[in-house]
């Protein structure tokens, strides 16, 4: 696991207060109970501390799983492999 995925894995786990097997590219909202409208406000400040990008409103609504997270901060240049 590379160092920006951990990071994004750590500040979800504890936002959405995932299981190690819930850490899935696939899983949004319809998988993760605990991602409500209030989670994704927290996820987008989380994620601009953490990785310095601040997700616009229609990136935000926009996020269907965490490897939707993942694509738009690749698209920032924020590498997600080793």
């Amino acid at each position: 696991m590379s160092p920006n995925d951990l990071k994004l894995r750590t500040l979800l786990v504890e936002i959405l207060l995932l299981d190690d097997d819930q850490y899935l590219d696939g899983n949004g909202p319809d998988a993760i109970e605990t991602w409500d409208s209030l989670a994704m406000v927290r996820i987008a400040t989380a994620v601009e501390e953490a990785f310095g990008y601040g997700m616009t409103p229609e990136e935000m609504v926009s996020l269907d799983s965490i490897g939707d997270i993942k694509a738009i901060l690749r698209s920032h240049d924020i590498r997600f492999d080793g």
